[in-house]
């Protein structure tokens, strides 16, 4: 049998969360650097907040984002890595909900992953969803509301539709964002 021995090992930073991070500034407008990330895992999403009109700057592990002009609506449709992560499916409809235009997000992966949409609408959103396609069309403000959060994900783009609307958001059921 084989002796244990010390070693160091590095975990990886995790995409989806700089991701997130990434959309909020999108969302938000303003820039952000994000270090010691690795751009090259996120390379779908990155194309998706430069089409949104996001400015997208990448030097080794650092990923610099502007946003200075309105968002343009982006469809997207989740599928295994390294194609758009179903992971990010939720943040960006959250996005594509201030965009101006329509826009599309098809769910590949997980059946019933849209259960924050009926909550996003209750903030003024305009989503519809038909079996695993949700349309979205941009509107011009988002109202703050007590909405409930169902997952990890969710909990994200009501946070991020939170942080662009008028008034007071209090997310119910935060244990699932704050583990």
């Amino acid at each position: 049998m084989k002796e244990l021995k010390q070693t160091s090992y590095e975990v990886m930073p995790d995409r989806i969360e700089t991701a997130t991070y990434l959309t909020a500034v999108a969302m938000t407008g303003g820039e952000v650097s994000i270090k010691n990330s690795m751009p090259e895992t996120l390379d779908s999403v990155l194309k998706k907040l430069t089409q949104a009109g996001a400015k997208i700057e990448i030097n080794e592990d650092i990923i610099k984002l502007k946003m200075d002009k309105n968002l343009k609506p982006v469809d997207i449709s989740t599928a295994p890595y390294p194609l758009f992560p179903t992971d990010m499916q939720a943040q960006f409809i959250s996005l594509n909900t201030i965009a101006e235009g329509q826009s599309s997000v098809v769910e590949t992966i997980f059946e019933n992953r849209f259960m924050h949409v009926q909550e996003l609408n209750r903030m003024g959103c305009n989503i519809s969803v038909d079996g695993n396609k949700a349309s979205i069309t941009g509107v011009e403000n988002l109202f703050g509301a007590e909405v409930m959060a169902t997952d990890l994900r969710a909990s994200a783009s009501l946070v991020l539709a939170g942080l662009c609307a008028q008034g007071d958001t209090i997310v119910d059921r935060i244990y699932h964002i704050d583990r």
